[in-house]
């Protein structure tokens, strides 16, 4: 996989920068036009604590993961004295425009510079990488060090030095310490270390046990969080066949394409592309070196699923082989004179800007402007939120707390959220809300807003009566389906 005739540097130079640039630009135009989601929420709630010990335990109290990304985003948010969602999204937007060029450098020793130019554009212009740039979640941050990781293991691979043994033990230790499943991929990286250099092991030893040393303190977290299993226990409800071809979706694609011909011609452009070159180069060096960290990196999480043995495996889990797998699509789509990379390009960038421009297909449902609307009528009313997970994304923009007693009131706005239907790409209004299951005849309808797939529902009841906080829960429906602010 190594290019025949040596780029000029300042070709490599322009390329990188030019990549990097686009990257930045995919990511900085949208990452402050969306509401929070109901997970960055959560992150706002850790990240808005004073102090870092009230952090830590945020982060233990309501988070499945590390807190290396809250930790950096409190320091954000701290020096910019910004709660908007720019600031939220300050450490992803960096972390995801950071590795455009670290990608370059991270696969540069195992398959060149061509490869590794289009391993940086590849990475400017995905789809899935840009929109967790954009996400006030650790997932950017997880391909950044992840990404460093990599690098690290390659410059040890072409010279083992006492500095970059320091500088694997650092980026190791990163990963670990913004996602547990980072520690797949150190897994992996020690392994293909202990083969790849038998004459090293004593510092791999080292290493390793420095590493350990550093990650002592995510013991007695990890343990904490396992043992709240409400935070996890949705993965497991998902079909593990439909979160393996999600895997294969998202890297390819993202995670919602508007029209499925763009998803489907995206994907078989990136699947034959990744498949030629591992039937075409899979003797070579780079190949098997970056192989072995993506079948292991990736792999033990998907065994671990099938096998029963822990089941938390999603796509955004795994994302830390990004970086391995992107070389050997970057082989197998510059073939035919790159007119497959042409194609992929316009499809990703095309992909970018139809989702996250327009907010049927965005990965968050537009709170912010909804609850503007409802505020200005419901001024001393109380208001419901369906479903009832979004209350805290609705009581965050409303200013509101939860109602924890029954209120009397003769009107009730109620915010229903859009949904996706199964099979459906877009965002679309609830047709039938169960109103009057939830609250009773006694309130009907009274006037309705309509904005951006909301239905901002106004009922009136022809006198006083009685608001539950979470209605469904006493009434007919097996669970809570609504949960009401206080006015």
């Amino acid at each position: 996989m190594k290019p025949v005739a040596p780029i000029p540097l300042s070709a490599i130079w322009a390329g990188v920068v030019g990549a990097t640039a686009i990257g930045l630009v995919l990511r900085a135009v949208f990452v402050g036009g969306q509401s929070l989601g109901y997970e960055e929420v959560f992150t706002a709630s850790v990240v808005w604590h004073s102090s870092i010990s009230a952090v830590w335990s945020g982060v233990k109290a309501t988070e499945s993961t590390p807190p290396l990304y809250y930790l950096l985003t409190w320091l954000g948010v701290k020096l910019t004295a910004s709660h908007t969602a720019l600031a939220l999204r300050a450490v992803s937007l960096v972390a995801g425009s950071v590795t455009v060029p670290v990608s370059f450098f991270a696969v540069r020793s195992f398959v060149g510079d061509r490869l590794a130019l289009v391993v940086a554009w590849l990475c400017a212009i995905s789809p899935l990488l840009v929109f967790y740039s954009i996400y006030a979640r650790s997932y950017a941050l997880l391909v950044l060090v992840a990404t460093l990781s990599v690098w690290a293991v390659g410059a040890l691979l072409e010279r083992a030095s006492a500095t970059r043994w320091a500088l694997w033990g650092l980026t190791a230790a990163a990963c670990l310490w913004t996602h547990y499943f980072g520690a797949f991929l150190v897994i992996a990286e020690i392994l293909l270390l202990f083969f790849k250099l038998p004459g090293e092991r004593r510092k791999l030893l080292l290493s390793v046990a420095a590493v350990a040393v550093v990650s002592a303190p995510l013991w007695p977290l990890l343990l904490s969080q396992s043992g709240a299993s409400e935070r996890t226990s949705y993965i497991a409800a998902i079909p593990l066949a439909t979160r393996l071809e999600a895997i294969v979706r998202q890297f390819a694609m993202g995670t919602n394409v508007p029209a499925a011909w763009l998803e489907g011609a995206g994907i078989a452009l990136v699947a034959a592309a990744t498949l030629f070159a591992a039937l075409r180069t899979y003797r070579r060096p780079a190949t098997q070196a970056l192989g072995a960290l993506a079948l292991i990196g990736a792999g033990l999480p998907i065994i671990s699923a099938l096998a029963g043995i822990e089941d938390y495996l999603l796509p955004r889990n795994i994302l830390g082989a990004w970086i391995c797998v992107a070389p050997l699509a970057a082989y197998g789509l510059t073939r035919l004179r790159s007119i497959p990379l042409l194609a992929y390009s316009a499809i990703c960038i095309v992909t970018v800007v139809a989702v996250e421009s327009n907010w049927r297909y965005q990965g968050s449902t537009d709170w912010r402007g909804a609850s503007a609307l409802v505020q200005t009528r419901a001024r001393g009313e109380p208001i419901a939120v369906m479903p009832g997970l979004q209350v805290v994304v609705a009581a965050l923009y409303l200013h509101r707390g939860q109602l924890v007693a029954p209120v009397r009131s003769a009107d009730l706005w109620v915010m229903v959220e859009p949904v996706r239907g199964a099979g459906e790409r877009a965002l679309n209004p609830v047709p039938d809300p169960p109103l009057t299951a939830l609250w009773g005849p006694q309130f009907r309808p009274a006037g309705e807003i309509d904005y951006r797939g909301f239905r901002l529902i106004h009922l009136r009841a022809a006198s006083p009566s009685f608001v539950l906080p979470a209605p469904s829960a006493n009434g007919p429906l097996s669970s809570p389906s609504a949960f009401v602010l206080a006015p």
